[in-house]
């Protein structure tokens, strides 16, 4: 036997190694909190603790953690092969967990876990809604009963069932991702279930026991993390579709649709989809949010986020509008690549926690960490709470709920320019049955008969069987013949979504009507090129609506105006029409609409056949005077090749509007510096110089020829970078736009705040996120140049966002005062 000393010794040895063993070998950086008054700590990290994914407090105010095993596990993973939840206890009363137990080992795929009464807990995985407990009080559960069933044949996991909340009512609620738009049943345990086949994700409730299931709410792509305000708001936040940032943080309310809809692809662009309340029955966010957002609460005055993807936690300040809220984004936490928050749980003393996966890898890889955020002992006391009901929300709960409101009050309702007062009304009229005592021929509001296909279209959707075929089929051929162009397209949506061929001939008789708006001829292709393939494409592209676009745009029979609108809404990326194409149509139709949407897609497709047509319509005497000022301004981007067409036009004996775009283009105006330029900061004297006046449609030259177009769009031409400025028209003032190109720092919305990185070799570079941002191995931006460029994720040593707008100050100096005067102009009274 070795001495007693020694074998003290070796005890120790081996018990330091074990600890050595067991602790990570490498630093881990915290993340940067922003807010002087807070401070992160690190909890615990791998191998404590590993790809976790959900958390909550339980009522003893330990913290439950799921770790998942099971998210696209490798060939040959040495986990377990089910998930984990976790008691995480304080032991010595600190405020931080530092003891942790085995709760429960089971399930696939767990996303969320909630605490519910009597000691019970609900968890969702992918495809079940199960609750749990520690029945005996050995700190283990083993009490497991199944509330909901999700069956599908979809087995992605992290589109099936996901967040989780409960409500003072006794309902609990859980979200539900686009289960990549195959059909599914979701059976509650009583045999109450709701059905559907790519409407995209939902949000359900059902009571504490897994009876009554309803449809809350549909429309999202992913609703993975929702919640509970203190006065009984429900707010989700919900990842994108491929092609349509930002993500969304949404106040929910019961029976409304958002807009997505997988059946009609996954980009989010189909004419047929809303992103933020663009459609007719659809409902706007309150935010955009950073990539990938996971899981929300409301602490404090404002709801906490956490971006996934762009490593950080986000706050929000809720601003009242109308009966609901908007808010704006604010940083809260930034980490590096390696911080990828999923959910938070708040304790009883403020602090709040979060669990990270650590990884951008999606399968499981044995990484993780928990922190905690508190309070800085020198910070003071909170004093602002969280924002009760305002008077509109309480009159849209009486107009919704109360039994005594009569069919005329919510009828009533329904004409309110406040969307959410409009679908506390519809849903009151779904809800109280009055919906079928409506006589559509007595109503004679478009709003009304709006609401009327809407609510029956949600009856259908969450009911199937409250509405025959045949009565579904009258009240769409009804809609589609209605003169609104509103309830026209509620109709047609409905019927589309439903794959009502049938309907097909009053579909295209809508391309009949004199005054057919782009939205609604849009809609109609998608329409016709849906119900005669039978699907969408999954991209932003899609080859049968092209089709169709590329018909109407070369049929000599279709009225000018909808041809126009066909070319316009062919993407640049497509090769047909062919440039020459493209020229003949604007020769032959010498149409003043079809010159502007021609001269549009050749200038946005740059290539030289369309150049070489360009300066042919330029020098046509033919074709009139604007379209070839047009071709003109579009030579500006290759105006080498071109100097002897663009010196010809030029001459003085060309006419006007020919001689001054081309002297434009060839730079040969020059401001006039008889008098010194006002300072940017003297507004008045600016606005004197520009203010009024000007041309409109060369404005829209000077838009398409400068780089307000590298960044901005305007008619679906042009980058998406920043604001699309289409909708300038009748909103902003010609002072307020020419505030906002003197000083474009002065107000810079969420959605477009630019980001400054910086890299371990020391670069500073900045620009605007794009999609995708920080999902895949390198972060993708756009400079103020308008180029995009990416960044390895493993480069980055820190990103920050900054207060200065991307779009450069001082753009009033690159072009002459008439030139401006044209762009506000324009942007103010856009042209065609």
């Amino acid at each position: 036997m070795l001495p007693r000393n020694l074998r003290l010794g070796l005890r120790l040895f081996f018990a330091l190694l074990l600890l050595c063993v067991a602790q990570p070998v490498f630093a881990i950086k915290p993340p940067q909190v922003l807010d002087p008054d807070w401070q992160i700590e690190l909890v615990l990290s791998e191998p404590e603790i590993v790809t976790p994914t959900g958390c909550c407090i339980d009522h003893d105010g330990n913290l439950m953690v799921v770790e998942c095993h099971t998210h696209f596990p490798p060939e040959g993973y040495a986990g377990p092969k089910t998930d984990r939840i976790y008691r995480i206890e304080d032991s010595d009363g600190d405020g931080i967990p530092d003891r942790k137990r085995l709760f429960y080992e089971q399930g696939q795929a767990t996303m969320a876990i909630a605490p519910l009464e009597d000691g019970w807990f609900a968890v969702a995985t992918r495809s079940e809604l199960v609750r749990i407990r520690d029945s005996d009080g050995d700190h283990v559960a083993d009490q497991r009963e199944v509330l909901l069933s999700l069956k599908t044949t979809a087995t992605y996991p992290h589109n099936g069932l996901s967040g989780l909340t409960m409500d003072a009512a006794g309902w609990l609620y859980v979200g539900q991702g686009e289960n990549l738009g195959e059909p599914y049943e979701l059976i509650a345990v009583d045999g109450s279930k709701q059905v559907g086949d790519g409407e995209g994700g939902n949000i359900f409730r059902c009571t504490f026991d897994g009876h009554d299931l309803q449809r809350v709410a549909t429309g999202f792509w992913n609703p993975f993390g929702i919640t509970i305000d203190p006065s009984g708001r429900l707010w989700t936040v919900g990842n994108d579709p491929d092609a349509m940032p930002p993500c969304r943080l949404i106040h929910v309310v019961r029976g409304a649709d958002y807009g997505f809809q997988f059946r009609f692809g996954r980009a989010g662009t189909h004419p047929l989809q809303a992103w933020n309340g663009e459609l007719p029955g659809t409902l706007p966010m309150a935010a955009g949010t950073g990539e990938a957002p996971c899981d929300l609460i409301a602490h404090g005055d404002r709801l906490w986020v956490t971006s996934w993807g762009d490593n950080r936690i986000e706050r929000y300040r809720p601003q009242s509008r109308g009966a609901s809220w908007s808010s704006e984004a604010e940083v809260f936490v930034q980490g590096d690549a390696s911080f990828r928050p999923v959910a938070m749980a708040a304790a009883a003393d403020g602090s709040v926690f979060v669990t990270d996966w650590a990884d951008r890898s999606y399968p499981v890889h044995g990484k993780g960490r928990v922190w905690r955020l508190s309070r800085k002992a020198s910070a003071s006391a909170p004093t602002e709470s969280f924002p009760v009901l305002t008077a509109a929300e309480i009159e849209t709960n009486r107009i919704q709920n109360a039994a005594e409101t009569t069919l005329d009050e919510r009828l009533k309702a329904l004409e309110s320019d406040d969307v959410f007062l409009r679908q506390a009304a519809l849903v009151g009229l779904v809800e109280s049955n009055q919906l079928a005592a409506i006589d559509q021929g007595a109503l004679r509001s478009p709003r009304q008969r709006e609401a009327l296909l809407t609510g029956w279209r949600w009856q259908e959707l969450t009911a199937p069987g409250s509405i025959s075929p045949q009565q579904r089929d009258a009240l769409i051929a009804w809609g589609l013949t209605d003169i609104d162009p509103d309830v026209a397209f509620t109709a047609l949506r409905w019927a589309t979504e439903q794959r009502c061929k049938d309907h097909l001939p009053a579909i295209r008789k809508l391309l009949e009507r004199d005054s057919l708006s782009p939205r609604l001829f849009s809609a109609v292709v998608a329409s016709i090129a849906y119900l005669e393939n039978g699907s969408a494409a999954r991209g932003v592209r899609d080859p049968a609506r092209e089709k169709l676009l590329l018909e109407f745009a070369a049929n000599p029979t279709t009225a000018l105006g909808l041809r126009a609108m066909a070319i316009e809404m062919l993407p640049s990326e497509s090769k047909l029409p062919t440039a020459e194409q493209l020229a003949k149509w604007i020769v032959q139709a010498n149409d003043r609409s079809l010159g502007v949407q021609g001269v549009r897609m050749l200038v946005a497709r740059g290539g030289d056949d369309d150049f070489a047509q360009l300066a042919i319509l330029a020098s046509t005497e033919s074709v009139d005077l604007q379209t070839r000022a047009d071709a003109i301004a579009g030579l500006a981007r290759n105006a080498g090749p071109h100097g002897m067409v663009l010196n010809q036009m030029a001459l003085p004996r060309q006419p006007d509007v020919i001689r001054r775009e081309a002297e434009r283009v060839l730079k040969q105006t020059r401001q006039d510096h008889s008098a010194a330029l006002p300072h940017r900061e003297d507004l008045d004297r600016w606005n004197d110089l520009v203010g009024s006046g000007g041309d409109p449609e060369s404005g829209r030259r000077v838009f398409f020829r400068t780089t307000c177009v590298n960044c901005h769009s305007h008619r679906g031409r042009g980058a998406s970078t920043g604001p699309d400025l289409t909708s300038l028209s009748g909103h902003m003032t010609r002072r307020r736009v020419l505030e906002s190109i003197l000083h474009p720092s002065k107000e810079v919305g969420p959605l477009y705040v630019p980001w400054r990185v910086v890299t371990i070799d020391g670069q500073v570079l900045t620009g605007l996120k794009l999609d995708k941002a920080g999902v895949g191995n390198s972060l993708r931006l756009q400079g103020a140049d308008g180029l995009i460029f990416e960044v390895p994720l493993a480069d980055i040593e820190s990103q920050l966002p900054v207060a200065q707008s991307i779009m450069p100050t001082g753009l009033e100096g690159t072009m002459s005062i008439e030139e401006l005067r044209d762009l506000i102009a324009f942007l103010v009274h856009p042209t065609p």
